[in-house]
């Protein structure tokens, strides 16, 4: 809605969307259900429609989001059909997490506005403050490896749960202030970057130093353009290359590494992952994120599977070709890639339209914030993290904000 005509009628709604953001880190009940944070969302949506509907008359869908709402077409139908024919509920739990996706989406479109981005950053702020603080009076949960080795996860139900959400904060920080970076910003930086250490999440890892890596890249490629001593600059990009050279020589795991014999850090961890994908194959990969079923059911790619009861896919024959002693072998769930696991789920077609979604979405970013873009499009291809509202919000931020200035200039 426009900035300076809400009159306050969209005040409540502003207080329940901080709400909400401020209560996602509290996890009562398992993961997957419904948490007290996405209550304050729905209210919140609630009194953006009852604003809409009765109050201020404006559009109520965006030609921004058309083939968002195509997808969504599609991914009811899709699990519609694997309902009636299989008759687990599974595929009606994902109908209902892509039907939140839309109405936080929807939400977040008609209330944003500089003004309101403001206060989401401040309740932002104060999460990273507040995992950083229990964890320091020792308040927070952890996660235990069956041998003993310990991961932290704050309120979370999930150590990497808990590093994604400190990965958006820090992303949507940046979102808002990214033409006005100072020290607070780069306190907050070194905060997330601890928080996310602690947790021990190679995944959020990967997300948060690829964001930092183009962050670095983006300012001395600037630097570099208006320098007029470029052959100093040459010098110290081929040392940067050989010190990257050398810290993953030093980090390379050896032939017998063990990560129950060592201190179980973050550093160990990227080592285990190292060591796994160095003395396995193709197979081990596709296992390790659960893509197996990519080669063994191919077909679903494309008309799609329908996303849930992931026990149809059994490995089968693919175990004889998995490295032994390499991976443990059980049972997981969905792709862990959520390029992968959309395409699986729902076939080329919606794969595509939703593509054509984000593409027009991501071209109203400008150079500078495309660095908290690409980092969680890059990261989201190792993990599922669609589910989260915040994913969707980076991704839409300055799409949304377009939508308030064209209704500004009306």
């Amino acid at each position: 809605m426009i900035e300076n005509s809400r009159k306050g009628y969209l005040i409540f709604a502003e207080v329940f969307f901080c709400l909400f953001v401020f209560m996602k880190q509290f996890y009562l009940f398992p993961s997957g259900s419904i948490g007290i944070g996405d209550v304050f969302l729905v209210i919140s949506a609630i009194i953006v429609f009852v604003v809409q509907m009765f109050i201020v008359k404006e559009k109520f869908l965006y030609t921004i989001d058309f083939y968002w709402y195509i997808f969504i077409a599609f991914v009811v139908l899709i699990n519609g059909f694997y309902f009636f024919k299989t008759k687990n509920i599974d595929f009606l739990k994902y109908i209902i997490y892509w039907l939140y996706s839309t109405v936080a989406i929807w939400t977040y479109r008609k209330l944003a506005g500089k003004q309101f981005f403001d206060k989401v950053v401040k309740v932002c702020e104060i999460n990273i403050i507040l995992q950083l603080l229990i964890y320091c009076f020792g308040l927070g949960r952890y996660y235990h490896e069956g041998w003993g080795g310990g991961r932290f996860m704050g309120t979370f139900n999930d150590p990497n749960q808990c590093a994604f959400f400190i990965f958006t904060m820090l992303l949507f920080i940046f979102m808002c202030q990214c033409h006005k970076l100072n020290l607070e910003f780069g306190i907050f930086f070194c905060l997330s970057v601890f928080v996310i250490y602690i947790t021990k999440s190679t995944g959020m890892f990967l997300g948060i130093f690829i964001f930092g890596l183009i962050l670095t890249l983006q300012k001395v490629i600037s630097i570099y353009k208006n320098s007029a001593v470029k052959k100093i600059w040459n010098i110290l990009f081929v040392v940067g290359i050989l010190l990257i050279c050398f810290s993953i020589y030093k980090v390379w795991p050896s032939e017998n590494f063990d990560i129950t014999q060592t201190d179980y850090t973050l550093m160990s961890r990227i080592q285990q992952k190292i060591w796994k994908f160095s003395h396995g194959n193709l197979a081990d990969f596709l296992y390790d994120r659960s893509a197996e079923r990519l080669l063994q059911y191919p077909q679903n790619l494309i008309l799609g599977a329908g996303e849930g009861y992931f026990e149809r896919f059994p490995l089968g024959d693919f175990v004889n070709k998995i490295s032994p002693g390499v991976f443990v072998m059980e049972f997981t769930h969905e792709i862990h890639s959520s390029f992968f696991e959309i395409w699986y789920c729902y076939g080329i077609v919606p794969t595509v339209i939703l593509i054509m979604w984000l593409i027009k979405n991501i071209k109203a970013c400008d150079k500078k914030r495309m660095a908290a873009v690409m980092a969680i499009l890059i990261e989201s291809f190792f993990l599922v993290n669609y589910r989260q509202p915040f994913f969707w919000y980076i991704l839409v931020y300055s799409s949304s904000l377009g939508l308030v200035y064209s209704e500004c200039r009306k």
